[in-house]
């Protein structure tokens, strides 16, 4: 997956998860990713947190 748009679909996921409540598994096929555990591993690796960590603290 090329970088850029790996990083603009995190960036999307982060707003979805964060701003709107939105849950990871609803999230992460509108981003574009096809699976729920590497969506999980590049967010936490991108950003330092699971997705599901970024829920709780929302």
């Amino acid at each position: 997956m090329d970088e850029w748009l790996k990083k603009k679909r995190l960036e999307e996921a982060y707003f979805q998860i964060s701003e709107n409540g939105q849950k990871p598994s609803e999230v992460y096929l509108n981003v574009g990713f096809e699976d729920l555990s590497h969506f999980s591993f590049v967010s936490k690796k991108e950003f330092g947190i699971s997705p599901n960590n970024l829920v709780r603290s929302s």
